[in-house]
């Protein structure tokens, strides 16, 4: 504990007490007596104090007690003011966390409009996407780590299934934490659900867009409202996402003297219509004791039709097996987390926070294809029936307490048991019959058990010094069984030391440097392990190839180490350049491999990987450089990936078909308190990789440009316009499987879509 005694003036007695807990944000409380001198005093001891605490860490947490006054002349007024001043926002957060992140907070997750989340999160430094897959440093598959409230999401979870007006923030850590699962080789992406109610409020958000041939409806509500005891908020959204595109693949199969002997041209065409609703409220009681207790939950329903159709032009004889073919899909799926938090100040000095969770995840599929021999056959009809469930109760919570004036430790577990089944259910009938064959019953069950430990100290070794010591122990047990496979059982642990450094450059407040080194692992998912075979419908080969778990898979190790110069020249205003090099045991490799005339990839672990890179990120006002210019901030970040595989000849033996180069620029143009206006420009590379000895992979590269305007009206309205992927350029993807006898080459343009969208926001 620090008490601060400060007399402001000979009737104004000031008694400040802060604990230190390392949190995101504080916040000044205090009652002010309406003296005049006295309060021009007080305001002088709140900017004494802010800066007497900046060495104790941005994020430390001030309680006051109450101001007395004594023996003030009857004649002064002595009305009562209350005085709230918010704590830093997230470029000052990012200055002074020991840890280093990145915060998103919402405004910016709101400022394109944007109604899937990874839209946005394309635009962050190092951050890309591919699909609808977050990749930190290029890296997916499980090398990026994705949280909700500081929670795992159950695997094949997809971001774009929370709709941005549900999120408070974003933190994006490129280094881990010991309080975090040490799953993240690549970085971690922290969703944090809507939880703090500054004032009461509603908001009320109606958008509609155009893209892909569809229009796309919108609707969002929040109500919130506090009391003294007592706050709450509610936030519902409900829109539909449909999309139309039109894939072009070009197959052909060379001879050894590169003749082809097959050529194939497939028209495509995919629709689909995505249906989702989103819920997410939250309670929170400040108790008579002194403890906090918060109850938070978040529904998630969505609904995904599909329908597609392929048309095959042969240049050659020879064709797949159904030339002609199509498929209709339909996928429901509901997502539940519900927690339970409860903080208690044992003492001064410590705190005590625990947290019980209850998590349900519910997938049903019915999937129809249909396959033309040719056009005159009755159609080879599959049939699948399958769904997925998996629930989970956790439990977390750590002991927080500040030691000798300068150490911040925290003791804590995560502890939680997690069942999933999934059955599947397959009728085929051949073509040409009108009988359908035995069924094909498949059903797996996994238990995972996972417990983690960790200590962690924050160590403010000097005032320019400060240091994050950690250390965390996961273990995972795994238990699969299923009809039509052996029971498999997996265990694993693993130690994770993290160390991160803070200094400050010596007389000066604006640069610094960080270091971290870490050691993190990448666990198989559950889908993975399974030995069951997921095949394709038509024109397996070796660019096509079914997939097959292995039950032997082990845990990739990581060790890492980054170093960051950052530079806050400015108010709201930073530039920051850094490294990283890992270094990667045991990796997940594919086999691709022909038996029985089909073809299967299947993964196990072969060799090590090491990974780079360099990170650019800038973030100022025009006006702070150009004395004159106009108000513009402006925003560029860029980020440059390697990687080489020592179990795959090069070149471009790259990491999961790791993205080599992300870049961004953005300007914001504020006309006035009523316009502003900006544009971002994200470009994304892709280029060969060699995936296996024998099969090599492309992507295209990716440019998007999208623009926003924002009207203020009057009676607290606002209107919101965006534009999105103006370039509308066509994704390029590709393969080619080459050994002594030929090659065997796959291509898909898939054409891009630009999308407008208009949304009325009003507070009520």
């Amino acid at each position: 504990m620090h008490p601060v005694v400060c007399i402001c003036s000979p009737n104004h007695l000031c008694i400040w007490r802060s604990v230190i807990s390392r949190s995101r944000s504080f916040t000044f409380m205090s009652t002010l007596v309406s003296s005049k001198k006295s309060r021009l005093s007080h305001l002088s001891c709140h900017a004494f104090l802010k800066l007497g605490m900046r060495g104790l860490g941005s994020s430390a947490l001030f309680w006051t007690t109450h101001l007395y006054a004594a023996d003030l002349p009857a004649k002064e007024n002595t009305t009562v003011q209350t005085v709230e001043i918010s704590g830093p926002g997230a470029i000052a957060q990012r200055k002074n966390d020991t840890a280093a992140k990145i915060i998103v907070n919402a405004a910016e997750l709101m400022q394109y409009g944007d109604t899937q989340l990874s839209a946005v999160l394309k635009r962050q430094p190092g951050v890309s996407v591919v699909g609808n897959e977050l990749r930190m440093r290029g890296l997916g598959s499980g090398y990026t780590q994705i949280l909700l409230n500081g929670d795992a999401v159950a695997p094949g979870f997809s971001i774009d299934s929370i709709d941005p007006a549900l999120i408070e923030r974003v933190e994006i850590l490129r280094t881990t934490t010991a309080e975090f699962s040490a799953q993240a080789v690549a970085g971690t992406i922290n969703i944090i659900l809507k939880k703090g109610v500054s004032s009461a409020r509603k908001e009320f958000k109606i958008g509609i867009a155009h893209g892909e041939n569809n229009w796309n409806p919108s609707l969002a509500l929040e109500v919130a409202d506090k009391n003294a005891g007592f706050s709450y908020s509610v936030t519902t959204t409900l829109s539909k996402t449909g999309y139309e595109n039109t894939p072009l693949v070009t197959e052909g199969i060379y001879d050894a003297m590169g003749e082809f002997n097959i050529l194939r041209l497939r028209e495509q065409k995919n629709i689909a219509d995505v249906w989702r609703f989103g819920l997410s409220p939250r309670l929170n009681w400040n108790l008579e004791s002194g403890d906090t207790l918060s109850w938070q939950s978040f529904f998630d329903y969505y609904a995904n039709l599909n329908w597609g159709r392929d048309h095959e032009l042969n240049m050659t004889p020879v064709t797949t097996q159904y030339p002609d073919n199509n498929y209709s899909a339909s996928m429901h799926t509901a997502i539940l987390r519900t927690d339970l938090n409860w903080a208690h100040r044992i003492d001064a000095d410590s705190k005590l926070n625990a947290k019980l969770g209850l998590n349900y995840n519910h997938r049903e599929v019915d999937y129809n294809f249909f396959g033309y021999p040719s056009p005159r056959d009755q159609a080879f009809n599959r049939h699948v029936v399958s769904n997925a469930a998996e629930s989970s109760v956790s439990s977390s919570g750590k002991y927080l307490s500040r030691f000798r004036d300068d150490h911040s430790l925290a003791l804590g577990w995560d502890a939680a048991l997690t069942r999933r089944t999934e059955a599947r259910l397959q009728f085929d009938r051949p073509a040409n019959s009108n009988t359908v064959g035995e069924p094909l019953v498949e059903d797996y069950k996994a238990n995972v058990r996972r417990i983690a430990m960790f200590a962690q100290d924050e160590w403010d070794v000097t005032n320019r010094l400060q240091a994050y010591l950690g250390m965390r122990w996961e273990g995972l047990n795994t238990e699969t069984t299923g009809r039509l496979m052996a029971p498999v059982q997996t265990r694993s642990s693993v130690w994770s030391p993290v160390m991160q450094l803070l200094w400050k450059l010596p007389e000066q407040e604006k640069d610094q440097l960080r270091f971290a080194l870490s050691r993190t692992y990448k666990a198989p998912t559950p889908r993975s392990l399974v030995p069951r075979r997921y095949t394709v419908n038509n024109g397996n080969g070796p660019t096509n190839p079914d997939f097959q778990g292995n039950p032997d898979l082990l845990p990739e190790l990581a060790w890492g180490a980054d170093l960051t110069y950052e530079s806050y020249f400015a108010k709201n205003s930073m530039f920051s350049l850094s490294a990283y090099a890992k270094r990667v045991q045991d990796v997940t490799v594919q086999n691709l491999y022909e038996q029985n005339k089909v073809w299967i990839t299947s993964p196990y672990n072969h060799g090590t990987a090491r990974v780079m890179g360099i990170e650019f990120d800038a973030k100022f006002a025009l006006q702070h450089l150009l004395a004159g210019a106009p108000p513009l901030e402006v925003r560029l970040n860029a980020a440059r990936n390697w990687s080489r595989l020592d179990a795959i000849p090069g070149p471009d033996n790259r990491l999961t078909d790791q993205v080599p180069l992300t870049a961004n620029f953005g300007v914001d143009y504020k006309r006035s308190e009523q316009q502003s206006f900006g544009f971002n420009f994200n470009l994304q590379t892709g280029g060969n990789v060699q995936a296996t000895p024998v099969l090599r992979t492309y992507t295209g590269v990716s440019r998007n440009l999208d623009l926003y305007g924002l009207w203020k009206l009057e009676n607290k309205m606002q209107l919101r316009l965006s534009i999105s992927n103006l370039l509308h350029q066509d994704v390029l993807q590709g393969s080619q499987y080459s050994e002594v006898n030929g090659r065997d080459v796959r291509n898909t343009v898939t054409p891009g879509s630009m999308t407008i969208r208009l949304q009325f926001e009003k507070s009520l």
